[in-house]
């Protein structure tokens, strides 16, 4: 099978991914294309191991076009429908090849999705043969654009499992004997991660409790010289994923506060950890990885006493409560893993 990955913004989920499909499968024959990484998150892919990479800034829509018609993939994966390059692309290959449109924008019935669905219902499922989204919420958006329930496949963000559930077995009787009390968030230092009410929380939090809990941040942005320069809060900058494993050791209890985030793989990779979970009910994986009073808590992120009263009531756990409810949510890491991503892709590719 050959192929043609159609990507905006890569991440090291879906490298993850498409690089657990390669060493399954080494007859796939793998090229993407993808614009250069956000600078406020400087991945480095090494796609030696997986196939070819082309940055998208030196392919116009003539070049795009020709190397497709040279390749002739079996199977076009298209990273959102912003890229008008690529839905050309793709209206030239949907009865040629197996067409399968990715978003994760979850319904949340705004005017502007109820315009952008209507739109997208016109056009949309006539070239794509499918829709692959991370799940429920972001279906829903799926059928308002007009795809089939059979035309729509959940899961498509996923994570390297197996490492982190390696991680919490190897952790787990540490933590049991002395539970690190450190929260760690990892999001960029913009608007949106909403990092000041969390590190306002915090501090009124650990204020009430004596003062003995830090919290780790973990990541860069815009905002990076407004970080609060607290001496329990402390700023370890951005960290490649091959170096995320030590931070995990370390601390506790993982937040975030987002007031919005489609998905956010971060929230799958610290359940698979085993670590409890806070995070902000603008977060569309607290959906599949977050069950309240199970394994941990969610709050209105824009609220700021909600998500002080859940830190509070976190720290007021002794070790047991707190080995209790990250035990919970490393059982939770099967919800989605890439074995099931390249099932899914396969089952794409077989269509009739």
């Amino acid at each position: 099978m050959k192929l043609l990955v159609l990507y905006m913004e890569l991440a090291d989920y879906t490298v993850s991914c498409l690089k657990a499909l390669k060493k399954s499968n080494p007859e796939v024959e793998i090229h993407t294309i993808a614009y250069p990484v956000n600078d406020e998150a400087p991945f480095q892919f090494d796609f030696s191991e997986i196939g070819q990479f082309y940055d998208r800034n030196k392919f116009d829509h003539e070049k795009i076009q020709l190397f497709s018609d040279k390749l002739k993939p079996d199977l076009i994966i298209c990273s959102g429908w912003v890229d008008r390059s690529y839905l050309k692309v793709i209206r030239t290959w949907r009865l040629k090849a197996v067409t399968v449109l990715c978003m994760d924008n979850k319904w949340e019935g705004t005017l502007k999705q109820h315009i952008a669905s209507i739109g997208a219902r016109l056009y949309l499922p006539r070239i794509f043969n499918y829709l692959w989204v991370p799940f429920h919420q972001h279906a829903k958006f799926g059928r308002r654009m007009g795809f089939a329930k059979r035309r729509i496949k959940l899961g498509f963000y996923s994570t390297e499992t197996k490492k982190y559930k390696k991680l919490y077995q190897e952790t787990k009787s540490i933590k049991a004997k002395d539970f690190p009390k450190k929260f760690i968030c990892v999001a960029r230092y913009i608007d949106a991660k909403n990092l000041d009410t969390l590190w306002q929380a915090f501090i009124s939090a650990n204020e009430k409790m004596g003062g003995t809990w830090e919290l780790w941040n973990l990541g860069k942005g815009e905002n990076w010289e407004a970080r609060n320069l607290h001496p329990s809060i402390k700023h370890k900058g951005f960290v490649q994923p091959e170096e995320i494993a030590n931070y995990m050791k370390a601390t506790g209890v993982f937040v975030l506060a987002s007031t919005s985030e489609p998905w956010g793989v971060v929230v799958h990779q610290f359940a698979s950890a085993g670590f409890p979970m806070l995070v902000s009910k603008k977060v569309g994986a607290h959906e599949a990885f977050v069950q309240e009073n199970k394994n941990g808590f969610t709050f209105n992120p824009l609220i700021k006493s909600e998500l002080e009263d859940k830190m509070i009531q976190l720290m007021k756990m002794d070790t047991q409560e707190l080995t209790k409810l990250g035990e919970e949510s490393s059982k939770l890491f099967e919800i989605i893993t890439e074995e099931k991503w390249i099932n899914t892709l396969f089952e794409m590719s077989n269509k009739q």
